[in-house]
Formats: structure tokens, sequence, C-alpha cells
């Protein structure tokens, strides 16, 4: 590096990177670029290059997040830092392919790094894109602020953990089996698509969505919850062990006096973790630790407890590397669990426009790791999954089984 690039870069950087979005950034770089997030959505209607660089142009020009590079300093500390053009301007955050798909629609496919946006915020850095491909008046003008360091914000409380259904169980629903609904049975599957990178995304529709959602809450469950103690039972069997790391990843938007500085495009998560005690030998079987919605239970108070308990720690970068390391050198299997909620609002009035909407997490590198990303649109949901090893037709079957309550009572 020159003597003029040394004294240029100081200029360039922005901030550094907080707590959450280094153990993000440096996850991601352990895990060799596999840590983000893929989202996929399907338009109707076909776009000429010209049109979609045009619109590229305008999104970058509202959100200049994503034109930050994050700069190792060599001194232990991450920054981010405007890129400009050339080799030495650092990994770009984000990716976007555009493509034909069938019958006159087009096929968008936007990758992003997790230190700038989480499963919370995709569609808020989606829909500023929809605006500039179909020419919303005034949609992109001005820019949106970047994120701020939430190291430096005041911390008010631990909020609402997303993971239990308060109050009392709800009035109880009719059981669901075989003849439940039209086309409701033992045979049903899931929609099934098969992602790049390994992942699959299952889907069911608006009806299936319901049903399952009643279900969960007249057993005081989230369906999220429910899902990952499926999993969890999955995990442990496959391992041989009794116990499971479950990571939940809770928004922190609303947890900070300063909320208003707070854009929704960015990564403000806290990350949740709890060893959990899995299910036996068999899909329903019941052990020490209480049948599948006994054990879901569980889970939820004490991942509730965690997510109360859970304090920013504000530490050095080289401590959040080492940190980081441990982690990805292995101590069992890992479900990583992100509830996005629905995307419908996010998108505003181009929801109508869009025939697809699904994101997958990258999987890890271990052996038995694994993500689950929840997500619903137009009333249906859409769970993407990324497993690593051989038991993905295993996780597959029985996340499919649980979203469609076979074998359920």
């Amino acid at each position: 590096m020159s003597g003029g690039e040394r004294e240029r870069t100081p200029v360039d950087r922005v901030r550094r990177l907080s707590d959450t979005e280094a153990t993000f950034a440096y996850t991601h770089a352990l895990m060799g670029g596999r840590g983000g997030l893929t989202t996929s959505f399907t338009m109707n209607g076909v776009f000429s290059p010209e049109r979609v660089e045009a619109a590229v142009e305008l999104w970058l020009r509202r959100l200049p997040l994503l034109s930050l590079r994050i700069e190792d300093t060599g001194g232990g500390e991450l920054w981010f830092r405007q890129g400009t053009p050339g080799p030495s301007a650092g990994e770009r955050l984000w990716g976007l392919r555009v493509g034909r798909a069938a019958e006159g629609a087009t096929r968008f496919s936007l990758s992003l790094h997790p230190a700038i946006c989480d499963g919370h915020s995709v569609g808020r850095l989606v829909r500023p894109l929809l605006d500039a491909l179909f020419g919303v008046p005034g949609a992109c003008a001005g820019k949106e602020d970047l994120p701020p360091d939430t190291d430096e914000l005041t911390y008010e409380s631990g909020g609402v953990c997303g993971v239990c259904v308060p109050g009392p169980a709800r009035r109880a629903v009719t059981s669901y089996g075989e003849g439940a609904g039209p086309g409701h049975g033992r045979g049903r599957s899931a929609g099934v698509v098969r992602e790049s990178g390994g992942g699959v995304t299952l889907a069911i529709g608006p009806y299936e969505t319901r049903r399952l959602r009643d279900w969960c809450g007249a057993r005081r469950l989230t369906v999220s919850g429910f899902l990952a103690t499926v999993l969890a039972d999955a995990f442990a069997r496959e391992s041989g062990r009794r116990e499971v790391t479950v990571a939940t990843a809770v928004s922190l938007r609303r947890r900070y006096a300063e909320r208003a500085l707070i854009s929704e495009p960015g990564c403000v998560l806290g990350v949740v973790r709890a060893r959990l005690r899995a299910g036996g030998a068999g899909r329903d079987a019941v052990d020490a630790g209480g049948d599948l919605v006994g054990r879901a239970r569980g889970h939820a108070e004490v991942l509730c407890s965690a997510g109360r308990d859970w304090r920013p720690e504000r530490r050095a970068h080289t401590a959040i590397r080492r940190a980081v390391e441990r982690e990805t050198e292995g101590g069992g299997p890992e479900l990583r669990v992100t509830d996005a909620g629905s995307v419908d609002t996010a998108l505003g009035p181009h929801a109508g426009r869009v025939t697809g909407f699904r994101t997958v997490a990258a999987r890890g590198d271990g052996a038995l790791d694994g993500t689950l990303h929840l997500s619903s649109f137009k009333g249906a949901l859409t769970v993407g999954l990324a497993v690593g090893g051989p038991w993905a037709a295993v996780a597959e079957r029985e996340l499919n089984d649980a979203m469609l309550l076979h074998n359920r009572r």
C-alpha cells in the first residue's frame, strides 16, 4: 500500500463495527463466506438489463449501507469503510442476480452479508429496489441513514423474547389428522425448492399455515419454537446426544432508549443460546423431559429467560474473534433459528407483484449444524432450512411432517 493510500484510508472509515456486527462478520469469514442470507423472489413481467441496472443505481444511491466494505485495521478491529473501485476496496457486502423465470416472469436473488442485514430487515432492503424498478414517484429521493453503532446506545430492557405465547392456553382446537381438510392426508408434502448452496425451502399455503398456528397457539407454543424442538430432537438422535444448543436470533430494535436512531435495515440482533434437552429415539418418543409439546414449552421458558437476561457485551474485537473461533471449532450440534415474521408490510404496494418470496440462511460447516429461517408472505409460511452433514433428508422429512401436523395429536 502506498503512502497516499495509508493517508486516505482513515478518511474513508465510517465507524467501528458493533459487537453484534463484528460477531456476524467474524462468523461469516470463518465459515468461508457462507454465513449470509439469500433472498429469492419472482416478479411478474420481463425487465430489460438496462432497466434493472438503472434501478440498482437508484437503489444504491438511496441506501449508503450497500456501499460499505469491512476493513480489518490490522490492530484487531473491524471498521466499515466506504467502498471505492479497485482491488483494495474490500469484500462487497451484497450480490444480486437477475434471470428469466417461466411464463414471462423475472427471478431475483439477493445475497446479503450478515453484518449489514439480519433476517428481520431483508424486506426493508428489497422494498427500495422495487420502488426504483417500478418508478414509484419520490421513493428513491434522499438517502437513508446508516445504522448507528449500538454499542454506543443505551440498552433499556430485555423486552419480549419472541419465542413464548404468554397467558393461559387458548381454547383447544380439533385435532388434525388425515381427512382434516381438503387434500390433507399423511402423504401430503409441503412445497419444496432446492436452493443453490445446499439449502432447501419448504412452503405451505395459507390454510395449512392457519391450522399450524392455531394448533401451536392452543398449546401455548409459537410455530418457530415448535419447529425448533422438532429439529432439535432430530439433531439429538443423529448425533447420539441428549442435549442440543439452540441459538435464537431476537431483534433488538425496540430495546434501546435511542430506538428512533435505528433504521430498519441493518444487523440489530441479539443471539440467545441455550442448551436444550431433546427427545428420545423416535419422532413421538416420550422421555424424562416430557412429550414433544412439553419439551417445546420447556425450551421456550429457557430461551425466554435467556432473552430477558441478555445484555450487550461491548467486547474488544479480538475477544469477539476468539469467542467465534471457539464456537466454530465445535461443541456439539447447534440449531440457529430466526423468525422474521411477515414480509407483506415491508414490501408495501409491491406485495401484489411478487409471486414468491423466500429466504435461506447459509449452512454452517459443522457436520450437525443447521439454520432455520421462518417468514410468512400473503398468509403462507415459508421455512428456509440449511443443514450440514448427511442428515439433511431426515431434517427435511421431519420438518415437513411437523409443518403439516402429520402424526400430531
